[in-house]
């Protein structure tokens, strides 16, 4: 009898081995959602919008990229999009209000661009916080 419970407790536990693995977590990444920034002395803009990135600058050259890489930061966001021509790094500091320097327009954030063939730009984005179309 001691045999056939040993026995039934071995198959028991090879059995319970068999069982259906537990699902892994869903886990769902933070997007940033639509979001502007621009820069002035070059003048530049950048807009993020349905998984697509759109620079252009005064100098001419502009470009649209699928967004390959949205990461949230410990200061704001990360974003990048790249192809076999062009490439755009952008960083996002939230909430450090930031002034176009030209139209009397503060921003909630500051921005820093790294897009091909126009170097490191810097200028602001995200919400108007102070300005003619902003709140005062």
């Amino acid at each position: 009898m001691k045999k056939t419970m040993a026995l039934s407790s071995l198959a028991f536990l090879a059995l319970a081995g068999c069982s259906e693995p537990a699902e892994a977590p869903v886990v769902v990444e933070e997007k940033l959602g639509d979001y502007s920034a621009l820069g002035t002395e070059p003048g530049w803009a950048v807009e993020i919008k349905d998984d697509k990135i759109s620079f252009s600058s005064q100098n001419g050259k502009g470009f649209t990229l699928p967004v390959e890489r949205m990461k949230k930061t410990d200061s704001g966001w990360d974003v990048r999009g790249f192809s076999g021509t062009d490439n755009i790094n952008i960083h996002i500091t939230s909430d450090q209000q930031c002034s176009d320097g030209m139209s009397d327009r503060s921003y909630a954030d500051t921005v820093k661009v790294e897009a091909s063939n126009a170097g490191i730009l810097n200028g602001c984005g995200g919400t108007v916080t102070e300005g003619p179309d902003g709140p005062s």
